[in-house]
């Protein structure tokens, strides 16, 4: 796919603070991109920035390789689905989808048909004629849709879009927007701080702390692989070991002791010995057995069990290491197996298949 968004070192501050410090991110055409981020760290002034509603202090904004720093919002071929909808409550659905080509003065056979086209890719073609009053909080958000989709965008922008509505609805319409986008073949930039909406819904995601990119890639490339430990932390739920470099094995592992074992495990090259590390493992990844039988098989740490959350389909396991670390197992729960009957107090070990951790160098930031 062919670049279709850039933003090139592009930096803005609303007065001493700095948001975006030089933000370089290429956007591709025909792509579902995601900004992920915790409250506050530049997603949002990127898209404000991108439909023309903000002005970057430097660098540039291109769309298809022309500079549109300048461009004001109305001439730009991109349009923004806000959280808040901002549809006209005095407006039929029909007459608020629309008041875009209405604005540009087309006539009002074209208006109907873009119109008519709009709401049947919504699916609200027997609603047209209801006021937002009246339509559920799915709706509104369709009808919002359908409102940016009719001027027939290059970019559509999604300012946490789906966040107004409850966790059901909000799981319905995340697999409907990228269905959407994939039958349209529209460049969707959207913005979240929700990780697994990022993840179900992206083609890439870039995650962002305080204005800079941290990582840049494919929701499960992110997520297997984080770059460091803000984005293993942010994104999914990890347990962080802490570990030190004893030696290096070969090219590509390094044994590393985490409290009083040592382990082999898959280590960057530069990583050298007496050098701190964080060993990130996914809970879903960990797996508990009762000692003595898992004493010794794979890799295991040992400890005492401190709670169990059950959750319907998983059963969640809480370890106290030896090591003092406190960890959760998350394991798909079957009542007919009698290694869900731990007690508390238990002590137990703990292991997962190798390769299946991800080893970080400490950069001493949380």
């Amino acid at each position: 796919m062919s670049a279709l968004v850039e933003f090139a070192a592009v930096q803005k501050s609303y007065g001493e603070k700095r948001v975006l410090p030089g933000l370089d991110l290429i956007v591709r055409e025909g792509e579902f991109l995601t900004l992920l981020g915790p409250s506050g760290c530049g997603k949002t002034t990127a898209l404000r920035l991108l439909a023309g509603f903000e002005s970057p202090d430097s660098g540039e904004i291109r769309l298809d390789g022309q500079c549109i720093n300048v461009l004001p919002p109305e001439r730009r071929p991109i349009n923004t689905v806000f959280q808040s909808y901002a549809l006209f409550p005095h407006l039929t659905v029909a007459e608020n989808v629309g008041f875009g080509p209405r604005m540009h003065g087309e006539s009002r056979a074209a208006i109907d048909q873009r119109v008519a086209e709009a709401l049947a890719l919504v699916r609200l073609s027997d609603l047209a004629d209801r006021k937002p009053a009246q339509l559920s909080g799915g709706q509104q958000q369709r009808v919002a849709l359908a409102r940016a989709l009719v001027n027939r965008p290059r970019v559509l922008l999604l300012d946490e879009s789906l966040s107004a509505l409850d966790y059901r609805l909000r799981k319905a319409m995340q697999s409907e927007l990228k269905a959407l986008q994939r039958q349209l073949g529209l460049t969707f930039l959207f913005v979240t701080h929700d990780q697994e909406e990022a993840l179900s819904m992206s083609d890439r995601i870039a995650v962002l702390r305080e204005g800079v990119i941290q990582q840049l890639g494919a929701p499960r490339e992110i997520y297997e692989n984080p770059a460091n430990r803000f984005v293993a932390e942010f994104v999914g739920d990890s347990n962080l070991l802490a570990g030190v470099v004893i030696r290096r094995i070969d090219a590509v592992r390094a044994e590393i002791r985490i409290g009083n074992q040592t382990f082999a495990l898959r280590a960057d090259p530069a990583m050298q010995p007496g050098e701190a590390v964080h060993i990130v493992l996914r809970p879903e990844d960990l797996r508990v057995a009762s000692l003595p039988q898992g004493a010794e098989a794979g890799h295991r740490l040992h400890g005492i069990i401190q709670d169990k959350i059950y959750k319907g389909v998983t059963l969640d396991t809480l370890i106290r290491l030896d090591s003092g670390a406190l960890i959760r197992a998350s394991e798909f729960f079957d009542a007919d197996d009698p290694s869900f009957d731990y007690e508390l107090g238990e002590r137990v070990a703990v292991g997962w298949v190798a390769d299946w951790e991800t080893v970080l160098r400490d950069s001493g930031e949380h």
